[in-house]
């Protein structure tokens, strides 16, 4: 096995990546003996930061801070902070990039830093994406990206859902994925005369049993018509069946497309009459 098939089938922790990528944010260089970094520039350019990530933060610290991602710490990091770390990262750069762009040094220390998430985003199947406030950090989920090819282009607010409801640090929000699938489960009822009498009716059937029986768009938690089983479930266990209807919506969706194409298909097909 040569160096790079080694480098390529290496595991990756986390620990090890975010002090990787504190190291290069922190890293000092001189400038007519003025010390500089990419934090210190991103700090001198920080009220200019748009107001949806600065909020009434007054510096990286600050931001860093309220978030709990302090970037010294004797503790060990899980993957939530590398993530939300990235994000992070990936949002100030993005946002000050006009400004690093004059130094040589920060702008090639910023491509450094996001060459870096980028492979620890491939590492760990996961990829970037950009909905309207900025950069978050997905699963990587292909249906999520064919279904929303087959959305109408009005359907904007709904394509950015369906990709933040992939969130990495949307795990254990219920709340938020309650709010994604009531959108979906509103842009899919009107297909039910399409999907009647049809093959898939089951799943179309299915997709709405879901959304309107386990407390997704109807709140019945702890009523009469929620499934004997369903009134067990662990957060755990909910947000699995969250995440379980999202992909059967996505479904719909798909399935919804597929049908339009199969009838252009018979009517491409010879009269075999």
């Amino acid at each position: 096995m040569n160096i790079f098939e080694m480098l390529e089938k290496r595991n990756i922790n986390p620990t090890n990546e975010f002090d990787r990528l504190s190291m290069l944010f922190l890293k000092e260089w001189s400038i007519y003996g003025i010390k500089y970094s990419l934090k210190r520039i991103i700090n001198r350019e920080f009220y200019k930061i748009p107001v949806k990530l600065r909020q009434t933060f007054l510096s990286v610290e600050d931001l860093l801070n309220e978030l709990g991602i302090p970037e010294v710490s004797s503790y060990g990091r899980d993957w939530n902070e590398l993530f939300l770390y990235c994000e992070v990262l990936l949002n100030l750069i993005n946002t000050t990039k006009f400004y690093l762009d004059k130094d040589e040094t920060a702008k090639e220390t910023a491509q450094q830093i996001i060459a870096n998430i980028k492979v620890i985003l491939e590492k760990t199947n996961h990829e970037w994406a950009q909905i309207k406030e900025g950069y978050i950090i997905v699963d990587k989920n292909p249906a999520t990206t064919e279904a929303i090819e087959c959305l109408e282009n009005n359907k904007v607010d709904l394509a950015l859902n369906m990709i933040e409801y992939n969130r990495v640090l949307l795990k254990g929000n219920l709340t938020r994925k309650r709010e994604i699938l009531v959108a979906l489960a509103d842009y899919t009822e009107p297909m039910n005369n399409d999907f009647k009498g049809t093959q898939y009716a089951a799943l179309y059937s299915d997709s709405r049993f879901l959304v309107n029986a386990i407390d997704i768009r109807h709140n019945n938690s702890g009523k009469g018509d929620l499934p004997e089983k369903a009134k067990l479930w662990t957060s755990r266990e909910k947000e699995d069946w969250y995440d379980k209807t999202y992909q059967v919506l996505l479904t719909v969706i798909l399935t919804r497309k597929h049908m339009d194409v199969s009838k252009e298909i018979q009517d491409l097909k010879p009269n075999r009459n």
